[in-house]
């Protein structure tokens, strides 16, 4: 059931509202027929716009219908752009757009055919939570973990800030379908830009429409996502200048975005999060309980006839695109929209993306060989950004090759004594998808893959084992919502502490957390779902650290309990224990896998020995972590109004269950205590 707070009806439109006239009948060569509209209206947006292009755009702009058109001649009219250029993702659009992003210096080429490289400005390198808003009427209620501006005056603001922004520069208009072009979930996005950087971007990381399309996408599905983005005055270097006025916000009302002043990806890439903050919104109001837009990868692993698909929600930084590439099945590494096949009662996923905006930092050929193919590879199209550039070759933190001795980053001349790092710990790759071995073509498929597991993990250092298997839906609600995890570089300012990451979708979910643990736990008990078809639960943690795992020797250095390359280990055993393949054990939180298991995996799928001393450290409940932990939750989530009582429920048992546990076992439980301990108290028959 909807919340009551939210009863927008289903197919509600969210164009912006323009002035009536008298109305009349009237037809244009590709666009609906006999549709309703202010002809005069209409004649005046195609005149001032045609005056803006040459004739090859003034008939790609003849088949956008009127609510195509509308938000293009309104964003024209704000930001007075010296020329338009419409984008189709035709070849010749594409290589126009390549070819000027070079002629104003906003990529530069590298030795390899087809790398590029971007730098933004040593202050526009990750995603500005300060400056990043989401415009709300008064009464509409907005996250408290997020930031809100009545939606007026931010409108107000985000206007005059654009004002002129395009002056003397060309306005670049794409089309975009934000999931496999004819799929039900997939959202139509208009995106209005002056970056031929964020447009090269977009080409390979989305999927183009022709202006016809797109408008026949609106009139199907009844919305579209509206976004403005200006890089603003650029300084001699080519980096937007004026970042006291960088600006990230979202009318919620209307799905429109405002970002401007800014080059980094994750604020000028609308179709990534702003838009997903805008999907995620779209399923409360018209599909509660029906669809899910996740921060998650989507991978798949052949497991004898079958391929496993799980979905996995880290927050930016904590291994995602990691783990997403130890799958045999590639879909996404970054997005994830889940819906319900009603004739099949499965649950399904579609990747709205198509490419990998991937942090560079780390990657290698031991343990990310698959990408390193495409990052190395003569004639694969790649972006990077904001690393160190040396005689025409991109070198990164981390590549497992020594660096050069001087070359150019973002920060201007570099050299190894500057004591300065080579790249910045955000540094990026951007890459279509199907240049790499593993992708899997059903990517491109509209009915989407069926979802088997989600998994919801962090930068959780000390307290969660490595896997726990949810109990039940419920139970799976409780663990992605309860996460925690260290800031990382993704985000200005972050400093490393820990803060509260629900699903590690928190800072793109706009509406109350309330609403959306509402309509999660309404997902998983919608009745379209076949029970054997419901998604397996789980919460991982890969980032233990032996500082929290018990004293370390001395002169021991601190750092992970495991390495990178267990990730595959984790995804196969888990595969298995949803499958009901193998045994697992019973905790208050949750089941873990068995330690005779994970030995024979780690010989069979990476060849090394797996110590039961680490293992040990690895899935032993701490006890008095874990009711911290729950404690915490309890208190911060009481909070939030209109929660489910189901939720605290789960906590609740949780609690009970591990105070038990400790009275019995004491406070560090090992799986060999806890098999024990859940024999020693199974009833007698």
């Amino acid at each position: 059931m909807l919340p009551a707070n939210l009863t927008w009806p289903p197919g509600t439109t969210f164009f912006l509202i323009f002035y009536t006239a008298k109305m009349e009948k009237y037809t244009t060569g590709n666009t609906r027929q006999n549709q309703d509209v202010d002809i005069s209206r209409l004649e005046m947006m195609r005149t001032y716009l045609t005056s803006l292009m040459d004739e090859s755009n003034q008939k790609k702009m003849m088949q956008c219908s009127y609510e195509v058109l509308a938000p293009i001649y309104n964003g024209a009219t704000r930001m007075n752009p010296a020329s338009i250029f419409i984008n189709t993702g035709s070849p010749e659009d594409i290589a126009y757009i390549r070819a000027k992003a070079l002629e104003v210096g906003e990529e530069f080429t590298l030795k390899k055919n087809n790398h590029t490289c971007h730098f933004d400005g040593p202050n526009d390198q990750g995603r500005d939570t300060a400056n990043t808003k989401y415009l709300a009427y008064t009464d509409t209620e907005i996250s408290s973990l997020q930031k809100k501006e009545e939606l007026h005056a931010g409108v107000v603001e985000a206007r005059n800030i654009i004002t002129d922004i395009m002056k003397k520069k060309e306005m670049i208009i794409s089309f975009i379908s934000r999931g496999p072009i004819g799929c039900q979930v997939s959202d139509p996005t208009l995106q209005v830009t002056d970056s031929y950087y964020v447009t090269h971007s977009e080409y390979l990381l989305y999927r183009m429409m022709t202006p016809e399309r797109f408008s026949k996408d609106v009139e199907t599905k009844g919305y579209m996502f509206v976004n403005y983005h200006s890089a603003g005055r650029l300084t001699e270097t080519n980096v937007s200048a004026d970042l006291k006025d960088r600006r990230i916000y979202m009318d919620v009302e209307r799905f429109r975005s405002y970002s401007s002043n800014n080059q980094y990806a994750g604020n000028s890439i609308a179709p990534k999060k702003i838009n997903h903050r805008f999907a995620n919104m779209n399923n409360i109001r018209n599909y509660f309980g029906e669809r899910l837009d996740e921060h998650m990868f989507i991978t798949g692993f052949q497991m004898d006839d079958e391929v496993i698909y799980f979905g996995g929600a880290y927050p930016s930084g904590c291994g995602k695109t990691g783990t997403a590439m130890t799958g045999t099945h590639l879909v996404g590494d970054d997005l994830a929209k889940i819906f319900i096949d009603k004739q099949t009662g499965e649950v399904r996923a579609v990747n709205p993306e198509k490419g990998m905006f991937g942090i560079i930092e780390g990657v290698n050929k031991k343990d990310d060989a698959e990408t390193m193919k495409v990052l190395e590879g003569d004639g694969n199209e790649v972006i990077f950004s904001n690393l160190l550039v040396s005689d025409g070759r991109p070198y990164w933190n981390g590549m497992g090759e020594p660096l050069p001795e001087k070359g150019v980053n973002y920060l201007g001349e570099w050299t190894s004594q500057s004591g300065i790092q080579a790249s910045h710990k955000n540094a990026r790759f951007t890459i279509s998808l199907d240049e790499l071995e593993n992708y899997d073509p059903a990517t491109e498929d509209a009915n989407g893959v069926k979802m088997s597991c989600l998994l919801f993990g962090g930068r959780d250092y000390t307290t969660m084992p490595t896997i726990v298997m949810a109990h039940d839906w419920m139970n799976t609600v409780v663990h992605g919502a309860i996460i925690r995890s260290a800031t990382t570089a993704t985000e200005i300012g972050a400093d490393g502490s820990e803060k509260r990451s629900p699903y590690a979708n928190e800072a793109f979910f706009p509406g109350p957390l309330a609403d959306y643990i509402s309509h999660y736990e309404a997902f998983g008990e919608n009745t379209s779902i076949d029970p054997k078809n419901l998604p397996s639960g789980f919460q991982v943690n890969y980032w233990l650290h032996k500082s929290g795992r018990g004293s370390l020797a001395p002169g021991e250095p601190d750092g992970l309990v495991g390495e990178k390359r267990d990730t595959k280990v984790w995804m196969r055993i888990m595969a298995l224990m949803h499958l009901g393949k193998v045994k697992s054990i019973w905790t208050p939180i949750g089941r873990i896998p068995r330690y005779e298991d994970l030995k024979e995996l780690f010989t069979e799928i990476i060849g090394k020995e797996y110590p039961k001393e680490t293992y040990t450290k690895q899935f032993s409940l701490y006890v008095e972590n874990l009711v911290s932990r729950i404690d915490m939750s309890l208190t911060e989530f009481s909070r939030e109004k209109g929660m489910p009582d189901a939720f605290f429920r789960v906590l609740m048992t949780w609690r009970r269950d591990l105070v038990a546990l400790k009275a019995s076992a004491g406070a560090i439980v090992t799986p060999d205590e806890m098999i024990k301990y859940v024999a020693a108290n199974q009833p007698k028959s």
